[in-house]
């Protein structure tokens, strides 16, 4: 692939009692009509509790994604209740796959919020033929591995 253009973009949600859940959609995304692909990451950085929320509630926001062998990994990345601290940093990450983001307990409002960056790659006639010559060079250092593991040949007697 030749030619990254990154870009960032401001990504925010609200969850609140009428809005429990919100998707992000950041799979790779392929143009075939311009021979792009584009990759999306998404990084949650500020989590805060509005300033409506009920007293003594608790607010859990979980985070759903696919992890490690397609396994659906389901786990909390905020809690908070009016009390504790409005705003909170947090450390998420989040790329090529889809994401959904879940108020469990709590009536709100959670607002999130943080980068939503892409980078885009032409993928040029080069790239394909690179991919094919790899192909051929694989093929190539498994036929010698066969002749590596031959036992030797015995020369025939006179």
């Amino acid at each position: 692939m030749r030619g990254g253009m990154e870009r960032s973009y401001f990504w925010g949600i609200t969850l609140d009692a009428a809005h429990k859940e919100q998707k992000w959609e950041g799979t790779a995304t392929e143009n075939t009509v311009d021979c792009t692909v584009t990759t999306h990451t998404l990084s949650v950085r500020q989590v805060v509790l509005g300033p409506d929320a009920k007293e003594g509630e608790a607010n859990v926001v979980e985070l759903e994604v696919m992890g490690f062998n397609d396994k659906k990994q389901r786990i909390p990345i905020y809690v908070s209740k009016v009390g504790g601290s409005y705003v909170s940093s947090v450390e998420v990450l989040v790329e090529d796959q889809a994401a959904t983001f879940h108020l469990t307990k709590g009536s709100g409002p959670v607002y999130l919020s943080g980068t939503h960056q892409t980078e885009t790659n032409v993928i040029g006639e080069d790239d394909i033929e690179e991919l094919g010559d790899e192909d051929v060079e694989e093929e190539e250092e498994d036929e010698d591995e066969v002749v590596e593991d031959s036992p030797p040949k015995k020369k025939a007697k006179k």
